[in-house]
């Protein structure tokens, strides 16, 4: 039996080998034969539809991988897998996987595997035992350096599909090497139904066959399909102008998100000693029609939890919601948020992602660096002079589609993040083809601790008592150049006078 598309293809090569005769004929079967081998043998690169969408992994641990797919109809199937060093060396899988309870979609893991290792595994759906190809991930190192990538809002616009700028993005990534992961900071499609869905795991295809994938739910995992008619980038900003809130369809329950990754909406995981903690932001229980914001009394529900996280002495912490706690448009940070991030500045962690807002933007703030990536294919959010910012703007970069890649290193206690271009946009929301870049473009490069130190105020020395009165005796400069600052008066309105080179009295 043939178990493999490599089998396949090694079998019609050594069909050509044994062949004899040099005449047309001979060079006809040989050419129809290569022809059959290279497109209807090997799968294509594109392997989902509305009804297959072909398998993605998440929850990947030093030793184990949870494997998911979707299929037509309620079907169970098989997973053949094994090292990708075995797989090259032999075209063929020790090891499978029987799935006997039938679902349409399907979730399982596999244990007992080798860490920091490449593995090769085939998914055959019962109703389709040829639907998908092989693909590939790597476990969890126990330590040492690893790479992963921040991408979100990929969903797509009005006027324009995935297909016309998220592709791009996804398939960028495909094409870098040694990325350990994939996180997503949410707005996966532009509503809640299957379709839209398909057509993101068809987008990210390549992306999703070599890595692993964590997901973070966003306010557009809770759009109804029913208010498509409507502008819903703006209905929700004003009800006295626009539609009001009891004018439409109320949001769904996120169903094709909690069918695709079947794990809890907010939660953590580790990595060669580094915590990752993913939090949920969108509140489901205020929202105007179907667009559900974060509100205060979600952040503190979930704020126990995350301290306890943070207080585990980890080599280092990022953290990951979809609403950014720091954003243009405003000059302070997000007040449903602050019990998040007091909580961060308390522990000092490595670094913050958020989405949201269609751009990539870089804060930093208290020695924390806050990056918004937003720039994975929605309509992308434009600025302008009169843009206002926080405090602790450091990058801002709209109209252009990337990803952001971080590399760690937990031995040297950094962290390098480049903010990766794919292409240019011309246009907020239009069709037109973005401009694609030969080769991907680094436009924001920091390097940074991966765990801080604790931030401690400096003490004024000396400690001068401002209440009691001083003479000039007993107020002594050296000589060093000495600045006053402000006023140049003491709080008890005493004037000094400072110049270089004043001595002792």
């Amino acid at each position: 039996m043939l178990n493999t598309y490599w089998d396949q293809y090694i079998f019609i090569l050594k069909t050509l080998i044994v062949c004899e005769g040099d005449s047309i004929t001979s060079y006809r079967y040989l050419w129809a034969l290569i022809f059959i081998c290279v497109f209807c043998i090997v799968p294509g690169i594109a392997e989902t539809s509305d009804h297959y969408w072909a398998p993605w992994v998440t929850q990947t641990t030093t030793n184990s991988a949870t494997i998911n797919w979707r299929t037509a109809a309620n079907e169970s199937g098989e997973i053949y897998y094994d090292t990708t060093s075995y797989f090259d060396l032999h075209h063929d899988f020790k090891n499978n996987k029987s799935i006997h309870t039938a679902a349409q979609y399907q979730h399982v893991q596999l244990t007992g595997l080798v860490p920091n290792t490449s593995y090769t595994y085939w998914v055959r759906p019962s109703g389709d035992r040829s639907a998908f190809g092989n693909r590939t991930f790597r476990t969890f190192p126990i330590s040492g350096p690893f790479t992963f990538v921040v991408i979100g809002d990929t969903r797509e616009g009005i006027n324009y599909s995935e297909t016309q700028r998220f592709k791009y993005v996804a398939d960028a990534i495909a094409n870098e090497s040694n990325v350990l992961f994939v996180l997503h900071g949410g707005d996966f499609a532009r509503h809640d139904y299957t379709p839209k869905w398909g057509t993101f795991f068809e987008s990210a295809d390549r992306m999703l066959a070599n890595t692993t994938f964590f997901p973070v739910i966003g306010n557009h995992e809770y759009h109804n399909i029913s208010n498509e008619g409507l502008d819903e980038e703006h209905y929700v900003v004003c009800p006295e102008q626009c539609l009001p809130c009891n004018q439409c369809a109320p949001g769904t329950g996120a169903v094709n998100y909690k069918s695709a990754f079947d794990f809890p909406l907010n939660y953590s995981f580790d990595c060669a000693g580094v915590r990752f903690i993913v939090l949920n932001s969108p509140d489901p229980n205020s929202t105007c029609c179907d667009d559900p914001h974060t509100t205060l009394s979600f952040s503190e529900e979930q704020a126990p939890w995350l301290r306890q996280l943070l207080q585990d002495n980890m080599s280092g912490v990022f953290t990951i919601h979809h609403h950014p706690i720091w954003d243009a448009g405003r000059t302070n940070n997000n007040s449903d948020l602050v019990p998040w991030d007091k909580l961060y500045h308390k522990y000092n962690i490595s670094a913050n992602f958020a989405g949201h807002t269609h751009n990539y933007q870089r804060y930093n703030i208290g020695g924390i660096p806050y990056f918004v990536v937003g720039n994975g294919g929605a309509p992308n959010d434009d600025v302008n002079n009169s843009t206002i910012y926080p405090n602790g703007k450091e990058s801002v970069l709209p109209m252009q589609l990337g990803y952001l890649k971080v590399t760690v290193d937990p031995e040297n206690n950094t962290a390098t993040a480049w903010e990766v271009t794919v292409a240019k946009l011309s246009c907020w929301e239009c069709p037109a083809t973005p401009e694609l870049y030969h080769s991907p473009v680094i436009n924001d490069t920091i390097t940074f601790p991966l765990k801080p130190a604790p931030y401690n105020p400096p003490t004024p020395n000396p400690s001068y008592n401002l209440s009691k009165a001083m003479n000039k005796e007993q107020i002594k400069i050296g000589n060093k150049h000495a600045e006053a600052y402000e006023s140049g008066k003491a709080a008890n309105n005493i004037n000094i006078a400072i110049s270089q080179g004043l001595g002792a009295p």
